[in-house]
């Protein structure tokens, strides 16, 4: 299977949620479910920010996939150990997106490359989400957890909506 087609794979699994939306300030069934993919397990309780922890629950689902973990060449407790399950982007410089992706020594990408599908977004405003595709003047179409249509850090839910690329911090490509 091409890589394209297994990164699909992760974007349909991070679309699963979009649409949906908060109960009450960072409060839902489907938001809780999210947290058990982070080590921060009280973030539910706490009624933390989930973008992150979205993107740890889209991960975790697709290192569940047998034709993903044959790509990565683990098991799946080789995937549980080596994924990311910080409910931080960049701001916790040990246990953050960013820093996770430096120490597995993964690809990292800058706002004027090219984005490959299922991508990981990190802006400058810590803040996370899932790069989808191209769109016309180059924005580019995401999926983000936490935000909503003015495209908030801390929104309502997760939807599937158009950025552009001038807050963009680093790009994670998790699969070549």
């Amino acid at each position: 299977m091409s890589t394209f087609a297994l990164r699909q794979k992760l974007v349909e699994i991070a679309r699963r949620n979009v649409g949906k939306t908060e109960t009450s300030r960072n409060q839902a069934p489907w938001i809780k479910q999210l947290w058990t993919a982070t080590s921060y397990r009280d973030g539910h309780a706490e009624r933390m920010p989930y973008c992150a922890a979205g993107m740890a629950w889209a991960v975790r689902e697709w290192l569940k996939l047998p034709e993903v973990l044959e790509a990565f060449g683990f098991t799946p407790a080789q995937a549980e150990a080596w994924r990311c399950k910080s409910a931080s982007c960049f701001r916790d410089t040990r246990e953050s997106w960013a820093a996770w992706a430096k120490k597995r020594g993964l690809k990292i990408l800058g706002k004027g490359d090219e984005f490959h599908a299922g991508d990981l977004i990190i802006y400058d405003f810590s803040h996370i989400e899932m790069y989808v595709d191209d769109l016309p003047g180059r924005k580019i179409l995401t999926i983000g957890y936490n935000t909503d249509s003015g495209g908030s850090r801390d929104g309502d839910g997760c939807f599937e909506k158009p950025r552009g690329r001038e807050k963009i911090k680093l790009v994670i490509r998790l699969l070549a």
